[in-house]
C-alpha cells in the first residue's frame, strides 16, 4: 500500500466525531498511519505465501508449458525468456520450490537403482538436479484401501467404474517372451500415436525389460490395451513407462484403472513413494493434469546411497 493511500484512510473519519486539535492531532494522526501501514505489512506475507504455495507451483508450470507450446514454432518459448517476461511470478515459483517437503530417497545397487539414481539426478534448469528443483510424486500409502478414499478421489473412482463398465481387466506380465512382445506392441504404438504430442518416431523400451513389476490393463475380449512398468527400489518406484496402446473410451480409462492397482501392489512391495520419469517442467498439461488428478504432488528428493 502506498503512502498516499495510507494518509487517505487515516484522515478519514466520521462527521460525528470530534477532531482533536493541534499536538493531539498529530498524534493521532501518528498512530493511525502506523497501525495502517503495520496492517499493510501483514497483508503482505499473506499474498506473498499464496503464490508460493506447492499448488501455486503447480499453476506456474501449467502457464510455462502453455507458453512453450504457444511459441514453439518460433523458438520464444525458451524458459529463460519466460521467466523474463514473468519475473514476478518466477521468482514466486523459486520460493515456492524451496518451501517443497524434502523427501530422502535411499538408493541401493541393481537396474531398478540406477534408473531411479539417474532420473532424479538429471540435470536441467541451467544444470541443476531435477531432484532438487521439485519431481511429482505420489506418496503410497501403506494401507492401499486408502488411496481411492476421499472428495479428491471422487474422479478416480469414477473412472475406474467407467472402465469396469467396459470390461477392462488388468493382470501382471511375468512370462520373458509376453514381455518382449509387450515392448514391441508399446513401440509400435507411440510410432502409430493418433495425437502428434505424443507420438515417438523411433520408440527405445529395451530397458523395461531390466524391470520386474509389469501389468497390464486388458479389454472385454483380453487383449493388453494399456502397458505399465515400474522399476522398484527401497521405498522408492519409478513410473519408467504407463501408455495406453491405442486410442479409445476403453484406452483412456485403463490408465485410471491401473492406477489403484499400481499403489496396491506397490505398497505390498514396501514402496512408500512413486516418482514419475518426466521432469515437471517437460511434461504437456494434459499429463499433469492427469498426475494431480490422481494424487501425484511436487516434493524435492534428497539422493543418497544406502549401505
Amino acid at each position: 500500500m502506498r503512502a498516499l493511500d495510507l494518509l487517505r484512510l487515516s484522515t478519514t473519519s466520521s462527521p460525528q466525531r470530534v477532531r482533536p486539535s493541534g499536538p493531539q492531532r498529530g498524534r493521532a494522526l501518528a498512530r493511525r498511519v502506523r497501525g495502517a501501514a503495520a496492517t499493510a505489512r501483514t497483508e503482505v506475507p499473506r499474498r506473498v505465501g499464496e503464490r508460493t504455495t506447492e499448488a501455486a507451483l503447480a499453476g506456474f508450470l501449467t502457464d510455462y508449458v502453455s507458453d512453450r507450446e504457444e511459441h514453439a514454432a518460433d523458438g520464444s518459448g525458451h524458459a529463460l525468456r519466460f521467466a523474463a517476461r514473468n519475473p514476478v511470478s518466477t521468482a514466486a515459483a523459486v520460493v515456492a520450490v524451496l518451501r517443497l517437503p524434502l523427501l530422502p530417497a535411499r538408493l541401493g545397487s541393481g537396474p531398478a537403482a540406477d534408473v531411479l539414481r539417474s532420473t532424479l539426478r538429471t540435470r536441467h534448469l541451467g544444470g541443476l538436479p531435477v531432484a532438487s528443483t521439485g519431481v511429482a510424486v505420489l506418496d503410497v500409502p501403506a494401507d492401499p484401501a486408502e488411496y481411492v478414499l476421499g472428495a479428491h478421489r471422487q474422479t478416480l473412482r469414477r473412472k475406474v467404474r467407467a472402465a469396469q463398465k467396459k470390461g477392462v481387466g488388468w493382470r501382471t506380465v511375468d512370462d520373458p517372451a509376453e514381455r518382449r512382445a509387450l515392448v514391441e506392441r508399446a513401440n509400435a504404438a507411440e510410432q502409430a500415436h493418433e495425437d502428434t504430442q505424443y507420438r515417438v518416431d523411433a520408440p527405445d523400451n529395451a530397458d523395461l525389460l531390466a524391470h520386474d513389476l509389469w501389468l497390464v490393463a486388458t479389454d472385454a475380449d483380453g487383449e493388453p490395451i494399456m502397458l505399465s512398468v515400474t522399476p522398484v527400489d527401497g521405498e522408492w518406484g519409478l513410473l519408467r513407462y504407463f501408455r495406453t496402446l491405442g486410442s479409445s473410451p476403453a484406452h483412456s480409462d485403463a490408465r485410471y484403472l491401473l492406477m489403484p492397482v499400481l499403489v496396491e501392489q506397490l505398497a505390498a512391495r514396501g514402496v512408500r513413494h512413486l516418482t514419475d520419469s518426466t521432469p515437471p517442467p517437460q511434461l504437456s498439461n494434459g499429463l499433469r493434469h492427469f498426475q494431480r488428478m490422481v494424487g501425484y504432488r511436487y516434493a524435492r528428493v534428497k539422493v543418497t546411497d544406502r549401505s
